[in-house]
């Protein structure tokens, strides 16, 4: 409706306007040399027009074709960018599946389209890294450095290969290179946790944790390795605090407690400590040195009673027994650890010494939640794969009911 109304109205105007032209009165004379040209006014101004638009057309093709160089190069660099784009996206891919040809090949192809533009630095490096080629790649990370915006990537590659190399300190500058170019970042903030714990600096890598195991395991570890008993106690309650059933954590705070000299602190850390998760990390530190067989019967007795029927407290009354030549009461508590869930060959030991028959292997005592790796020794970070906070007692902790134990 008002596309039609639009068009009436613009009609009647050009309407309108042609009927005034054609009623203007007069003539118009030109003359050039010894021709003279003579024809009504309407008429002129139809020439003037015609003249005009093929004076604006003749012009409007002369400027297509002044840009027309312009216009082709700029397409052809478009197509260039487009394919060097298709190149870099290749080469991306291959550096993910690790193609050292895929991407060297799309790291050239990208460079010839391109040019030497720090993404494609960033891919030459990757590709010389996959081919194994290290100096290259080194001396490509090193310029990538250079980059205002890939920096971050360039230190990155250099802290691997300083890494792979073995090199700790040069490895340790890139990552605070690595961590000034782009703070807060978590990559690096993992990988100068792992420096750190390769370096036994449990300080330094507990400020770069909040994840309570790995906080657990490197408060543990700095505790066993702090310098004075203060800072030993420190460290112990922030064990404590992240994991609170780590049998380890309890322990390192006993043992703090007791550097400082608060014997009765301690032992109620470890009272705690069993009740909450056995140990035999916290039996060891309970007994009194130098304690009489009696005296550690009476000891074992005191802390299994804060446990009653569970496993540990079994195994404890047993081996003390078995200490004190009592073969019932070894025999009685070893087969309540059978019960109880033992299955790590300690019970099956006792027993076997009881019999006069060979003793079965121990399993190890700890594994690690990542790589399932058995361990004899516990440590803060698995030695198999590196994670921290991993390793786990590798023992059941079930306990006795009240009739299984009448």
């Amino acid at each position: 409706m008002w596309k039609a109304l639009k068009f009436c109205v613009l009609a009647a105007v050009i309407l309108a306007l042609a009927w005034w032209v054609a009623g203007l009165p007069g003539e118009v004379n030109a003359n050039a040399g010894d021709y003279q040209i003579s024809t009504s006014t309407p008429v002129a101004l139809l020439l003037v027009l015609a003249v005009l638009a093929v004076l604006i057309m003749l012009f409007r093709v002369l400027g297509g074709l002044r840009r027309a160089p312009g216009r082709f190069s700029g397409w052809r660099g478009g197509r260039r960018a487009q394919a060097g784009e298709l190149a870099l996206q290749r080469g991306l891919v291959a550096v993910a599946a690790g193609d050292a040809s895929g991407a060297k090949a799309a790291s050239v192809k990208a460079r010839s389209l391109l040019g030497d533009t720090p993404f494609v630095q960033w891919l030459n490096a990757e590709a010389a890294r996959l081919s194994g080629q290290t100096e290259q790649a080194r001396l490509a990370f090193e310029r990538l450095t250079q980059s205002k915006e890939m920096k971050f990537l360039g230190h990155q590659g250099l802290l691997r290969e300083s890494l792979k190399a073995g090199r700790a300190d040069e490895a340790a500058k890139q990552a605070e290179a690595a961590e000034e170019a782009y703070p807060g970042g978590n990559w690096t903030r993992r990988q100068r946790l792992t420096l750190a714990v390769r370096d036994g600096n449990y300080a330094a890598a507990l400020r770069l944790t909040q994840e309570p195991q790995e906080r657990t395991a490197l408060a543990v570890a700095a505790a066993e390795k702090a310098e004075t008993p203060k800072l030993a106690l420190e460290f112990a309650k922030q064990a404590v605090k992240a994991g609170p059933t780590f049998p380890l954590a309890q322990a390192a705070l006993a043992r703090a407690l007791r550097g400082l000299g608060k014997e009765r602190a301690a032992r109620k850390t470890l009272l705690k400590g069993w009740k909450s998760a056995p140990h035999p990390a916290l039996a060891a530190l309970w007994f009194t040195p130098g304690a009489s067989v009696l005296e550690r019967a009476q000891a074992a007795a005191l802390l299994a009673a804060e446990n009653p029927g569970h496993m540990e407290s079994e195994l404890l009354l047993s081996e003390t027994a078995l200490t004190a030549k009592l073969p019932g009461e070894a025999r009685r508590h070893a087969e309540a650890a059978l019960k109880a869930g033992n299955a790590d060959g300690r019970a099956a030991a006792i027993l076997a010494k009881l019999d006069g028959e060979p003793a079965p292997a121990i399993a190890p005592a700890w594994r690690c939640t990542a790589c399932r790796a058995q361990l004899d020794e516990w440590s803060c970070a698995c030695p198999a794969c590196g994670k921290v906070g991993t390793l786990t007692p590798n023992r059941p902790s079930t306990a006795l009911t009240t009739t299984e134990q009448g």
